[in-house]
């Protein structure tokens, strides 16, 4: 039977590998990389020989390769497999001890990838007693030497004479979301790439939150406790032969022309975006303003770099929705982890700063640090959801302020140095902290979320639970159709069509603002501006800012990007400035002055209660000059002054408490307040 193999692999690598043999002479590389299918097609005994034992098929085509196609060459060409058959692809979690030793396939997102290290794949030993020279294979981590000589016979001292070192490098591959069922924990694997595979060229490749296709050999290894003696528990992990990156996001996503027609069809109706927006969460009945944002998320922004690279300007759009229970906001974010290729959904009571972001975890293997990335640089280029936003730890919540705005991360542990990029758009979701939103308090007061968070939104919705007749027979009837029949609201647009079409806009389409749209935006923003006046001492609100002016900017961009149009238009203008609206009306507007305010988004604390705050601290100022030099004021003195001048008492202690974190006063006993 081995002879016969070798005949058939001999007839093969002459008659099929010729061309590719002298491409590799000219070329210099080292590897010839062959499709299963070639394989199979050839001979498809070889094809079965090569899955059930590839250590050896592969050895035997690189002898052919090395000694009889190219003789008197000492050429060390490796021979990759891509494209196994469906019966040797698996899931990571099916990998079993029957599978060791075969050929198969798996895909994944690249959780860790280690620096790559120089192994010893062999070592050769001289006996201290004869001199002969005995080579070893090295397969375990720890370096083995042969017990006996071959030569002589004795057990004497052996010396390293010679080791040969091979490039490698260890990754971790994690399963996909898409490949989970509901409430399956990922599983892992390591996978060991070697020579060529560890080149430069792969390093887009082999980037942590990739997602690739390893094919490769299943192989085990042992488990060495602290100790460092060996347990009868052995660890798997796939040697590669080769390893390709699969879609990441939309811009690797591939159109074919049949359908570039169809999205250009579809890109004419003039109801499109009615349709995108209908085709948003079908099933939960309203929203349209939210489900409008969504598709213009989807779509996104236009990313601008300098030519230094220095400073960027980020096309990709967070959304914020905050609301009262049963309001439907999870579902919104399920729905939209489907439709976008490269989309993860976090719960904030479930995530850390570690699993949002990036962490430094030790190789078990090298023994060296190695970084692991979150959820963010795993969804580079992709969707987050978020959802519970407000449940997460403060301390893991600071970590996102950089992945937000500048959209990378940072990391400075374990003498490791490193930066993630993060072009990711957020989609999270949050409940107040009462239950039930209330208009007349700031939002940063009731999702326990930093201001310097929440302003790094480009859009905030409220989703407010409120009886209505009309409204609430709608929703019922929705829900009673959708438990009827779960079929029974199709979107306008399926899933699949709308990936294409979106992967196509961002593939293509970069539209410029048009000098009319550039116009009305500014207006817009001169307008709500203008509501701020510097008269006077009282403190004024600033109804917008410049974040507000780049959302405007990157909202317009992607409503032009939707209709696939390179120029954003007085139309997309006023589409997003409409949206901006609905966002300031919901979250922006002070209710006892009836004026736009952002620093009820930005900073926590409305114009108006800016006012009362100072009104406060006059009053205490007033109080203590008029007693002797060091008295304090009683509390209950401030409330007569206050409730004289209209302030109710629970301003008044929201003022001083505002007072004493910002350190214009402390108490020097209960009730008593003194100026510092």
């Amino acid at each position: 039977m081995k002879n016969e193999i070798d005949e058939v692999i001999s007839s093969f690598v002459n008659k099929r590998l010729s061309d590719k043999i002298k491409e590799v002479l000219t070329t210099n590389k080292n590897a010839i990389i062959l499709d299963f299918n070639d394989v199979d097609q050839f001979s498809p005994e070889l094809g079965d020989y090569l899955l059930k034992n590839p250590e050896e098929a592969l050895e035997t085509i690189k002898y052919f390769i090395n000694e009889t196609s190219i003789p008197h060459k000492d050429l060390d060409i490796e021979v990759r497999i891509k494209n196994l058959p469906k019966n040797a692809q698996l899931l990571i979690r099916e990998i079993r001890s029957k599978h060791i030793g075969l050929f198969i396939q798996v895909q994944g997102l690249i959780k860790t990838a280690a620096s790559v290290k120089p192994v010893a794949s062999a070592i050769d030993f001289e006996c201290q007693s004869c001199g002969h020279i005995t080579r070893v294979e090295q397969k375990e981590m720890t370096q083995r030497a042969p017990s006996v000589c071959t030569n002589c016979g004795k057990k004497g001292r052996f010396k390293v004479v010679k080791k040969y070192l091979v490039d490698t490098q260890r990754i971790m591959l994690e399963e996909a979301p898409e490949d989970l069922e509901g409430g399956e924990q990922p599983e892992h694997i390591n996978v060991v790439l070697k020579k060529d595979l560890v080149d430069p060229k792969f390093e887009r490749n082999i980037i942590p939150g990739n997602k690739v296709v390893v094919s490769g050999i299943i192989n085990e290894s042992a488990i060495y406790y602290p100790s460092g003696k060996k347990s009868n528990t052995s660890d798997t992990f796939i040697l590669a032969s080769y390893v390709e990156a699969v879609e990441q996001g939309y811009e690797d996503i591939i159109v074919t022309k049949e359908e570039e027609m169809a999205i250009k069809e579809l890109a004419n109706d003039k109801m499109i975006y009615t349709k995108f927006k209908d085709s948003i969460a079908p099933n939960i009945f309203g929203h349209d303003d939210i489900k409008e944002a969504i598709v213009m998320q989807l779509f996104g922004g236009v990313r601008k770099a300098a030519l230094s690279g220095n400073s960027v300007i980020r096309g990709d759009i967070h959304i914020l929705l905050v609301g009262d229970p049963g309001t439907s906001k999870s579902s919104l974010l399920k729905y939209v982890t489907g439709i976008a290729p490269k989309a993860r959904y976090v719960v904030g009571m479930g995530s850390s700063a570690a699993g949002l972001t990036a962490t430094i975890i030790k190789d078990e293997a090298t023994r060296s640090y190695i970084l692991e990335a979150g959820a963010l640089p795993l969804t580079n280029k992709g969707l987050l959801m978020i959802d519970e936003l407000d449940k997460m730890n403060k301390d893991d919540r600071v970590a996102m302020h950089e992945a937000l705005e500048q959209q990378s991360i940072s990391i400075s542990k374990a003498n490791i140095h490193a930066t993630l990029t993060a072009q990711t758009s957020v989609l999270a979701a949050a409940n107040p902290k009462l239950g039930r939103f209330n208009p007349f308090d700031v939002i940063s007061s009731q999702i326990e979320l930093p201001p310097t968070l929440i302003n790094r939104f480009d859009l905030i919705f409220i989703l407010k639970d409120r009886p209505d007749k009309e409204t609430d027979t709608l929703i019922a009837q929705r829900i009673l159709e959708a438990n009827r029949d779960i079929n029974k609201n199709k979107p306008e647009i399926p899933p699949n069509i709308m990936k294409k079409y979106i992967a196509y806009a961002k593939q293509n389409i970069k539209p410029k603002m048009s000098v009319d749209a550039m116009k009305v935006i500014q207006d817009f923003y001169l307008k709500i501006r203008s509501q701020y006046s510097t008269e006077g001492e009282e403190v004024k609100p600033i109804p917008i800012s410049a974040r507000q002016l780049e959302a405007v900017v990157r909202l317009t961009e992607a409503s032009a990007k939707v209709r696939l149009s390179e120029y954003a238009t007085v139309e997309d203008a006023k589409r997003a400035i409409d949206l901006m609206m609905a966002y300031l009306g919901d979250v922006g507007i002070d209710s006892s002055t009836g004026q736009f305010d952002i620093d009820r988004i930005t900073t926590g604390i409305s114009s108006s209660q800016r006012n009362t705050v100072l009104t406060i601290k006059s009053m205490i100022k007033s109080e203590i000059d008029s007693m002797p030099m060091g008295s304090s004021v009683q509390l209950s003195k401030i409330y007569e002054d206050a409730e004289k001048a209209g302030i109710e008492q629970d301003k008044v202690d929201s003022a001083i408490s505002v007072l004493k974190r910002e350190g214009e006063i402390f108490e020097p006993k209960p009730s008593f307040i003194k100026l510092l």
